[in-house]
């Protein structure tokens, strides 16, 4: 068996410090640090030295210093406190207090600055094995491995681990999760902690300090250089992100707070959009436009705006201007941007600061040309739309004429630099020659998911640009949609191309075509079909009319693809009967939109449409569609689209949005669309509390080009396309669904027209924009390529272990690590496979399909076994086994797609006394979803308890399901505390944290410190003291396991 040889933490640790402090990295080693209490008694020290003018001859007393302490405490309760105060006012931290002296007055103390970035009155140092005492009874003791302070107040906390640790660098993170949970960070000096690392050497991350609810593994970034390569060695990411000065800029500019009616949190900037900034830096001093290629969703609009406000403070630059497309500002990116108005307004203010000033949109022509002929100051930040801008620069000119004054002619002559966000869709080529004209010494900076390209320019129009460099410049940083795909910053694509034309209807369709062709017209039918029997696909597609697609027959086939009800239980992702994921259709017109959203009202206005459509393809049994509303379908699209039939669109539209305002509860009309359309964005994205609640949503929107750019709702998982698209368009459109969200693994794409058309069209596309050579792995494999993946990891496991009972937690170690690699490639390839519709016709037709999908049924229980039997294997010294590619604490858990707990709550609620054909069917649905010997006697004694009318028939049996899986697992919980003389409750808490896998247990100290081993050996004379605690530590795992979890999973 493989070993790794690996360095010990305490080695790394040695060798990170030693690399902090070469060179330029300018680090300050303080060995002498070894204690909270040292740690305050250095902050003190640092005080003073920073603020001798203001406390002058009368040093700060201890009193002082603990006011000093409660106000640092105060103002840190939070990790977005935290980085609101360091943040401070012109980049100054504060504390003012009252001396101790009443005759002296007060002081107002600097801690803290972000004026003076490797320089001035900033130090750095860095510290090791600071000793944390528990934050509260049921803690522990800790240890922080290296912490750098800057001006004594710590900022970075790097968590080590060595390479051989399961789960690589995420041990770390979960170990900093759950030392976050346990307080350690808060209510003392690491309450300032604006940063964290983790590394074992060979793979490093980092991620903004966070409340313990608000720590997602999303927010866990790589660094890359400005090339996109991945730096993954501790020592070079050190050397690139944590040196002096560049860890303090990092802190000062490239940490954001973010703040809304739901959350407060403090962000980070990934390597790229820094990267993009720093770029823009260095073009602006040279007078020089450029754009930046960004995929989308990666966060160009947030790039854009740090780059807007940074720039603002850039010598020679008078002023800054953000611009973004004016359906953006009316509705989605108007909220984003308020939610960092906390970076212009710190709520700290002592009356002689410049105002922090965030200008979104304005309401009029006046007020912004108020704002553009007001003083320059670096502090504010204007973001409107082309529109309104040159509607303000025509009435700023008609009132500075009419004035006599010179504030006009002196705002044109200002270096403006512009920063354009989706930049080709918020200002065309002719718009910004039009601004250009008012300022001619601008600067521009254009931002794209997309950019054109020679090979998809622009038609012509007299001299304008027509590719993205021609209105831009040259491109200043570029990060692919590949590069995205590689940091999980986005999803994959699975993409399916249905045909609602038959081939022999299609070929029939051509040979009318050519017949009629005098160019055939000598040609034998014989001759003919010859010709197209030579055609491929996109040859015989290129013969297609758009009306080909209009006709009631198409409407209704997709409608019935998209509805079946396998199809939307994985489209839609239902879980215990309610769909937990929404969908987009795009269509090719306005007409074709609303032919489907009557199409599809007509079809689900009977309560039993699903069963009646769909009577001879009805769900798989194990599933279950539960939802009486499903789909809660919109509409939305421009009343402008098609001027020439507005009147009559505006009239169909106003019955829309009163079907809408039937089912919602909201008063919408025609007058004030702008509104409705944003309550659509609301339901669709799902990020407002109000919004979160199921029936709020929306499960399906239709539409013809809106919402297909810029939307941003990670809950949508698929969309449907009744159109042609290609490349920036298709890209576009793509992205809506490539939002990575909790249990959703990629965005499904489903397309209805010219099938082998439109399949170029996704490769040229894909390989456009991720820059590859050859086509892009931003695409998930076909279904048969999926299939032929499943199939060859099935025959894998079945040769390793041919049955379940082949193997358990005692088989030989290298025989446990396979067999779990092979289980998740199993499961995996699988997850890979069921999103597919064809998937669902095979299993219909397959029996060989059938039996291998059950195999990860039937070795399921055996697989979580030996996968936490692993846990605690390679904890000695020395070289310890390979468990590289194991996936030992994952969020994706293995899932069985064929039976969820609703359908056995329906079986539950059918059954009435004695029923032995309920029961059997109950005893089935158990042993497919492999529920363990514990949950299946809970069950029967449900059962059973109903046979002899202890349970009144009328009884709600969801409430007498909870009663029965409640007393059994504290029972469970009871006799392990009875067993081995422990508390419950220390094994309540325990339980209540417990995820499969978890190392350490959580609470185990709890427990073990609560043991009365005095007791245990009366019962067990034989017992030794050593021996007690490992083995009721392995013992509680297992109950955990076997016991607690599978019960616990039933109450959810």
């Amino acid at each position: 068996m493989t070993k790794i040889p690996h360095n010990n933490e305490a080695e790394v640790e040695r060798r990170l410090i030693e690399v902090l402090g070469e060179g330029h990295n300018q680090w300050n080693y303080r060995p002498d640090l070894k204690s909270e209490e040292d740690l305050w008694k250095n902050l003190r020290q640092k005080i003073t030295q920073n603020n001798l003018s203001e406390i002058g001859d009368h040093p700060i007393s201890d009193k002082e210093f603990d006011t000093i302490k409660t106000e640092v405490l105060l103002k840190t309760q939070t990790p977005f406190d935290a980085a609101r105060w360091l943040k401070g006012e012109n980049g100054i931290s504060r504390i003012t207090i009252e001396r101790e002296d009443v005759s002296l007055g007060s002081m107002s103390l600097v801690l803290y600055s972000n004026q003076d970035i490797g320089g001035g009155i900033s130090t750095y140092e860095v510290v090791h094995q600071i000793a944390k005492q528990k934050a509260n009874v049921d803690g522990r003791d800790r240890r922080f491995d290296v912490t750098l302070l800057i001006n004594g107040l710590p900022i970075v906390q790097i968590e080590l681990k060595q390479v051989s640790a399961k789960d690589g660098v995420f041990q770390a993170y979960n170990q900093i999760k759950k030392y976050a949970e346990e307080g350690m960070f808060r209510n003392n000096i690491f309450s300032t902690l604006q940063l964290f690392v983790i590394s074992n050497e060979q793979t490093t991350r980092y991620f903004a300090n966070a409340m313990p609810k608000d720590m997602h593994k999303k927010f866990v970034f790589s660094w890359r250089t400005t090339d996109n390569r991945k730096v993954e060695n501790l020592y070079e990411f050190v050397k690139q992100v944590l040196n002096i000065p560049d860890a303090h800029r990092l802190i000062a500019n490239y940490t954001i707070v973010s703040e809304d009616q739901d959350t407060k949190t403090l962000m980070v900037l990934h390597p790229y959009q820094i990267h993009a900034i720093e770029a823009l830096f260095t073009s602006i001093m040279k007078h020089e436009s450029g754009y930046v290629w960004h995929a989308t969703g990666s966060g160009k609009t947030l790039t854009s705006f740090v780059s807007t406000k940074l720039l603002a403070r850039k010598p020679g630059v008078d002023r800054t201007i953000m611009l973004i497309d004016r359906k953006d500002l009316d509705n989605q990116t108007t909220t984003e941007f308020t939610k960092f108005a906390s970076e212009f307004n710190t709520g700290i203010s002592s009356g002689n600061a410049k105002s922090n000033s965030l200008i979104v949109g304005t309401g009029s022509a006046k007020e912004l040309s108020d704002n553009l002929l007001s003083d320059a100051n670096s502090n504010t930040v204007i973001i409107t739309t082309r529109q309104k801008l040159e509607a303000a620069l025509r009435y700023a000119q008609r009132q500075e004429e009419q004035k006599g004054t010179q504030r006009f002619k002196k705002l044109l002559g200002q270096h403006i630099a512009f920063v354009v966000d989706e930049c080709h869709r918020a200002l065309s080529a002719e718009g910004m020659e039009e601004i250009k004209k008012f300022f001619p010494n601008s600067t521009w900076f254009g931002f794209t998911g997309t950019p054109i390209f020679d090979v998809n320019k622009k038609q012509a129009k007299g001299r304008l640009a027509r590719t993205t460099r021609d209105q831009y410049g040259e491109v200043l940083h570029t990060y692919t949609i590949k590069n995205a795909l590689d940091d999980g910053a986005v999803l994959g694509f699975q993409v399916e191309h249905e045909d609602t034309i038959e081939p022999t209807s299609l070929n029939n369709y051509i040979f009318a075509k050519l017949r009629q062709n005098e160019k055939y017209a000598h040609f034998s039918d014989d001759e003919i079909n010859d010709i197209i029997d030579q055609m491929d696909g996109m040859e015989k597609e290129a013969y297609l009319e758009p009306s080909s697609f209009e006709s009631d027959e198409h409407i209704q086939k997709v409608i019935h693809k998209i509805f079946r009800p396998d199809n939307a239980y994985t489209k839609f992702d239902f879980q215990n009967g309610r769909p937990q994921k929404s969908a987009i259709l795009t269509t090719s017109s306005i007409d074709m939109a609303k032919r489907y959203y009557q199409a599809m009202k007509e079809m689900t206005k009977d309560p039993e449409w699903l069963t009646k459509e769909f009577a001879g393809h009805p769900i798989r049994t194990g599933r279950t569609i539960e939802d009486p509303d499903f789909p809660r379908i919109a509409i939305t699209y421009s009343i402008q689209e098609n001027e020439d039939n507005s009147k009559q669109i505006q009239d169909k539209m106003k019955d829309i949005i009163k079907d809408y305002n039937d089912y919602y509860h909201t008063a919408w009309s025609i007058e004030d669309i702008e509104r409705y359309n944003g309550d659509i964005n609301n339901r669709l994205a799902r990020k407002k509390a109000e919004f979160k609640e199921f029936g709020k949503q929306i499960d399906l929107v239709i539409v013809v080009d809106r919402l297909l750019t810029g939307f941003d709702a990670p809950t949508i998982q698929t969309l449907f396309v009744d159109r042609n698209l290609s490349y920036a368009n298709l890209i576009q459109a793509f992205s809506r669904t490539n939002r990575t969200y909790p249990g959703k693994t990629k965005g499904l794409i489903v397309t209805f027209r010219k099938p082998s058309i439109m399949e170029q069209n996704v490769k040229d596309a894909t390989k456009l924009y991720s820059e590859a050579q050859e086509e892009s792995n931003l695409v998930y494999p076909t279904y048969d390529e999926s299939k032929k993946r499943f199939k060859k990891a099935h025959k894998a496991l079945k040769t390793l272990v041919p049955n379940p009972t082949d193997i358990n937690e005692h088989s030989p170690l290298e025989t446990r690590i396979e067999f779990v690699k092979a289980f998740q490639e199993l499961n995996n390839a699988y997850e890979a496979l069921v999103t597919y519709d064809d998937y669902n016709d095979d299993m219909e037709k397959s029996t060989a399909l059938q039996e291998q999908v059950n195999t990860l049924e039937a070795y399921i229980g055996v697989y979580n076994t030996v996968k936490g039997s692993l846990v605690d294997e390679g904890g000695q010294d020395g070289p310890v086994p390979d468990f590289s590619d194991i996936e030992f604490y994952g969020e994706n858990a293995i899932k069985i797609y064929d039976i969820d707990s609703t359908y056995i709550d329906r079986l539950l609620g059918t059954y009435s006394a004695n029923n032995q054909n309920i029961r059997d069917e109950i005893e089935k649905a158990l042993q497919k979803m492999k529920k363990s010997e514990i949950v299946k006697d809970v069950y029967r004694a449900i059962l059973n308890a109903i046979d002899t009318k202890e349970i009144d028939s009328e009884e709600d049996i969801l409430v007498v399901k909870r009663h029965f899986f409640t007393e059994s697992y504290n029972i469970a919980i009871r006799e392990f505390a009875n067993t081995w003389f422990v508390e419950e409750n220390e094994l309540h808490l325990s339980a209540i944290q417990y995820v499969i896998g978890t190392d350490p247990i959580p609470n185990i100290g709890g427990i073990i410190n609560s043991k009365q081993f005095d007791k245990y050996k009366v019962v067990h004379p034989d017992a030794k003291p050593l021996k007690y605690g490992p083995e009721m530590k392995r013992q509680w795992r297992k109950t955990l396991d076997e016991v607690i979890v599978p019960l616990d999973n039933e109450l959810r």
